[in-house]
C-alpha cells in the first residue's frame, strides 16, 4: 500500500466516521478452571460495558499466570487476546497493540496447533495498528490473518468474514474504497448466511458499508444500511453499547449531510452520552462526537452552542496527541472557521497556530 494516504476529514467535515467492530466474543479453550472462570467473568463485565473491571481481572490473571506457568503458555496468550479486545473497546490503541503483539509472539512459538488461534491476535493487532495510523503495518498483519484463515478454514467461515471486515476497514481508512466495498460485501454475505440477517455481526458490516457509501457521497445507498444497523443494535446491544453509539453517530452524520437537523441532534446526544459512560469523558470517541455535534450547531448558526464543544474536542485531542494529531488539526480548522465567520479573525489564527505548534512538538 502506498505511504501517501489521504487524510481523513477536512474543514466542515466530521473528524472520522466511527467503525463498529465485531462484538467481543471470548472463545473458551481447554485450560485450568481458574483461568476459564476469569475469562468468563471478564466477558460478563464487557457485556455490561464495565470495561475497567474486565481489564483489572485480566491483568491480574496474566500476572498470576506468568508467576506460575511462565509467560509463554497458550493460556497466557488467550488472556492477552481478551485483554487486547478490552483495550480496543476502551479506545486504548497502544495498549491493545502491545497485548496482541505479546499474544502473537507466544502463539508463533508453536505455529501448527496454534495456527487459527494466531489469527485472532493478528487481527486484533492489525486493527490496533490501524488506530495508531500505522497503515502499512496493519495491512501486513491483517492480510496474514486472512491468508491463514483462507488456507485452513472452509470458505464462508465467520473467521474469514471477520478478516474481510477488518481489512475492509483498513482500506476504507486509506481511501481504497472499491477494495473496501468488495470486502464488506463478502463479509456481509457470510455473516448473513451463518449468523442471520439481524445478527450483530451482520449489523457491524452493514454499518461499515453504509459509512463507506456516506464517505463517497452515496447518501441514498448509505441511509438504509445505517438505519438498519442502528435498529439492530438498539434491539440487541444494550443501552450503553459502543456499537450502538457508533451507529447513532454515523446515522446522525448522514442526517446532517441531508440537512435533517432535528433528526440528527438527538442521535448525536445519545451517542455522546454512551461514549462518556463507556469510553470515558476524555476519550477520542467523545472528542469526535463533540466535533460532529458542533458542526451540526454551526450549520444552524448556533455558534454559542458549537463553540464549547469545539473547545472540549480540541482539549481532548491535545492531551491524547500521537495518532490523534490529524483530528486535532481538523477540529481546530472547524473551530477557526466558526471564529472567522463571527468576525474573530485573530482568534481563528491563534487557534490554528496553537494546533500546528502542538503537533510539531509531538
Amino acid at each position: 500500500m502506498s505511504n501517501n494516504v489521504a487524510k481523513i476529514g477536512s474543514k466542515r467535515l466530521p473528524v472520522l466516521m466511527a467503525f463498529s467492530f465485531a462484538a467481543l466474543a471470548f472463545v473458551g479453550c481447554s485450560m485450568n478452571g481458574n483461568v476459564a472462570s476469569v475469562r468468563s467473568a471478564a466477558a460478563k463485565d464487557v457485556a455490561s460495558n464495565n470495561y475497567a473491571a474486565a481489564e483489572s481481572k485480566l491483568k491480574l490473571a496474566i500476572d498470576d499466570k506468568a508467576k506460575g506457568d511462565g509467560a509463554v503458555s497458550p493460556d497466557q496468550a488467550d488472556l492477552l487476546i481478551d485483554l487486547g479486545k478490552v483495550y480496543a473497546k476502551e479506545g486504548k490503541a497502544a495498549e491493545a497493540a502491545q497485548a496482541f503483539k505479546k499474544a502473537s509472539d507466544i502463539q508463533q512459538k508453536d505455529m501448527k496447533p496454534q495456527m487459527i488461534a494466531l489469527t485472532r491476535s493478528l487481527n486484533g493487532l492489525g486493527l490496533a495498528y490501524m488506530r495508531q495510523g500505522k497503515l502499512e503495518a496493519a495491512e501486513g498483519v491483517l492480510q496474514q490473518a486472512l491468508t491463514i484463515r483462507e488456507d485452513n478454514l472452509d470458505a464462508g467461515s465467520k473467521e474469514i468474514a471477520e478478516s474481510e471486515n477488518s481489512l475492509g476497514q483498513l482500506y476504507f481508512e486509506s481511501h481504497h474504497w472499491p477494495e473496501a466495498e468488495a470486502l464488506y460485501k463478502e463479509a456481509q454475505a457470510i455473516y448473513e448466511k451463518n449468523s442471520g440477517a439481524e445478527s450483530t455481526d451482520a449489523a457491524n458490516v452493514r454499518n461499515n458499508l453504509g459509512s463507506l457509501y456516506y464517505a463517497e457521497g452515496k447518501l441514498a445507498q448509505a441511509e438504509p444500511l445505517l438505519k438498519w444497523s442502528f435498529d439492530v443494535f438498539e434491539k440487541t446491544s444494550g443501552p450503553n453499547s459502543m456499537d450502538l453509539a457508533n451507529s447513532a453517530n454515523n446515522l446522525a452524520e448522514l442526517y446532517r449531510a441531508q440537512r435533517r437537523f432535528t433528526d440528527a441532534e438527538p442521535l448525536y446526544k445519545r451517542a455522546l452520552g454512551i461514549y462518556e459512560t463507556s469510553a470515558g469523558k476524555d476519550s477520542p470517541a467523545v472528542a469526535n462526537c463533540c466535533n460532529n455535534l458542533a458542526l451540526l450547531y454551526f450549520s444552524q448558526n448556533r455558534n454559542a452552542d458549537a463553540e464549547p464543544l469545539y473547545k472540549r474536542a480540541i482539549a481532548i485531542f491535545e492531551a491524547e496527541g500521537g495518532p490523534n494529531s490529524p483530528q486535532l488539526v481538523n477540529v481546530a480548522s472547524n473551530y477557526a472557521e466558526l471564529l472567522r465567520t463571527s468576525g474573530r479573525v485573530n482568534d481563528a489564527r491563534a487557534v490554528m497556530q496553537k494546533a500546528t505548534s502542538h503537533i510539531a512538538q509531538q
